[in-house]
C-alpha cells in the first residue's frame, strides 16, 4: 500500500506558483523564423516557446507570433521591452507585444 502512494507524488508542486502567459506578437517580419524569434525575445525576459502564426493553404508566416513565459513576471518584461520601442529589420513599424486575447481574465487579473 505505501508504495503505491510514494509512485504518485511527482510534479505537482512546479506549477502551484506560477503559471505560463501566452503573449501575442505583431508586426514581426514574414521572414523570421522561430529560433530567430526566440534568441531574440531571450534578451529581454524568459520565453518558452515561440508559434509563428502562418497561413492555413502557404504556410507562409502572417507577420506574428504567439510566445509563451513561464510567469507574469517574464512577459511582462517582454512586453515592457518590446511593445512600440523595437522595430525589428524588415518591418514597417514597431514590434506590438500583448497579452494574448482572454489571457488576462484567465489569470485572473480582470
Amino acid at each position: 500500500m505505501a508504495e503505491g502512494k510514494k509512485e504518485k507524488k511527482s510534479s505537482s508542486s512546479s506549477s502551484s506558483n506560477e503559471e505560463s502567459v501566452k503573449l501575442f506578437v505583431g508586426q514581426v517580419p514574414k521572414n523570421m523564423t522561430e529560433a530567430e524569434l526566440l534568441a531574440m525575445f531571450k534578451d529581454f525576459a524568459l520565453v518558452d516557446e515561440v508559434n509563428i502564426i502562418k497561413d492555413k493553404t502557404t504556410r507562409a508566416s502572417r507577420g506574428c507570433c504567439f510566445l509563451i513565459c513561464p510567469s507574469r513576471q517574464e512577459a511582462d518584461k517582454a512586453v515592457n521591452a518590446c511593445h512600440n520601442k523595437k522595430t525589428l529589420p524588415g518591418a514597417s513599424s514597431p514590434l506590438q507585444v500583448k497579452y494574448a486575447d482572454g489571457e488576462l481574465e484567465r489569470l485572473g487579473v480582470i
